[in-house]
């Protein structure tokens, strides 16, 4: 029986979609094995004028030429790809135009407002501050008694020392400040004396002011405002002599008189003058310090009093009153006659001189 003619591998019919797993060469193989029955000793029939007709040889080069057919599947696709990258670009390119006309509009409009904004700004600022101002006050004041080291100086007491007080005094090698502190209700001043007779207690304080009001605050007026008087104290005088009275300061409060308004002390006499503020003006930019010196008096009485300052703050009037650390500051005048005098030595110490009158001795 002649031997089949090999059927032709599928791949040939449909070369576009050949089958990876089945080549055409391997198809040839399997007519080879069905000749395998046949007796080896005729090998002239795997010579024979069939076998060039297996197709194996001749089918490999059309399977790769058509193997570049599956990328005409992803055209397509690439096509699509552009467009979209297209309309990415498009879309990219119309919302940038879309940001720059905004930024010139924006611009525009900013230029046309800008001027209407900034002045609305600055009043808005204006307005804070001014809401801030208003919770604090105008200026912040410091004030305390001042002493210059070089002058005859006194310490009044309302009733005389007790025995220890006394035995403290004498027995112990003070300083001429030292433990005066601690007696009860003591007031203490720089003593003017006359030919040894105590004529004045001067009370001298230092009030340190600093503006702290959005704008310039004019100080209109300065005076004392008595919150209590009554007599002279005369229970003990504690004195310290010097070598000469120092000078005056500028600024001076009577408190005997009812007004108690700042004046200028005449360097002569000590008599007060015009009212201080008539001269010159006082005036506290933000920020600005002011150191202001005064003394007062009284001849008649003992009195508790503060200071008040009359402040103009652009047409506002207010009263800023200024005390000794929440307590008012104290003065009194020299009595008559005092139950207890003591008088200090540099190398003696404290000596007891009885009662009697305002005396200095050196």
């Amino acid at each position: 029986m002649p031997p089949r003619k090999p059927r032709r591998a599928k791949g040939q019919r449909r070369p576009a979609e050949p089958p990876p797993s089945q080549p055409t060469v391997p198809q040839s193989e399997p007519s080879a094995d069905r000749r395998q029955p046949e007796p080896p000793a005729t090998p002239p029939q795997s010579a024979t004028p069939q076998a060039p007709a297996t197709p194996p040889p001749p089918a490999s080069p059309p399977q790769s030429a058509v193997t570049p057919q599956p990328p005409s599947d992803e055209q397509p696709e690439a096509g699509a790809d552009r467009s979209t990258r297209r309309k990415l670009l498009l879309a990219a390119g119309g919302t940038a135009a879309s940001a720059v006309i905004g930024a010139v509009i924006g611009a525009v409009a900013n230029r046309i407002t800008s001027s209407e904004q900034a002045v609305r700004d600055d009043r808005a600022v204006e307005q804070a501050k001014r809401t801030e101002a208003q919770r604090k006050p105008p200026i912040a004041a410091n004030a305390y008694y001042y002493n210059r080291s070089n002058e005859a100086v006194a310490w009044i007491l309302p009733v005389p020392l007790t025995g220890d007080q006394r035995q403290q005094l004498l027995t112990r090698q003070w300083s001429p400040h030292e433990g005066m502190e601690s007696f009860p209700d003591v007031v203490y001043g720089v003593a003017r004396s006359t030919h040894g007779p105590v004529t004045r207690l001067l009370t001298r304080i230092r009030i340190s002011v600093i503006g702290q009001w959005t704008g310039p605050v004019f100080v209109r007026q300065i005076r004392a405002r008595v919150l209590k008087r009554s007599a002279p104290m005369s229970g003990t005088l504690l004195y310290q002599g010097s070598e000469g009275d120092g000078e005056p300061l500028k600024i001076g409060f009577d408190l005997d008189d009812p007004e108690s308004v700042a004046r200028m002390i005449n360097p002569q006499d000590d008599t007060l003058g015009p009212a201080y503020v008539d001269s010159r003006t006082l005036t506290l930019t933000p920020g600005e310090p002011l150191t202001i010196d005064v003394q007062a008096y009284t001849d008649r009485s003992y009195c508790e009093w503060v200071v008040e300052l009359e402040l103009d703050l652009q047409g506002e009037k207010r009263l800023h009153m200024i005390d000794d650390h929440g307590r008012p500051f104290r003065s009194t005048g020299l009595a008559q006659r005092y139950q207890d005098r003591y008088y200090v030595h540099l190398i003696n110490g404290w000596t007891a001189d009885g009662a009697g009158p305002p005396v200095g001795k050196k």
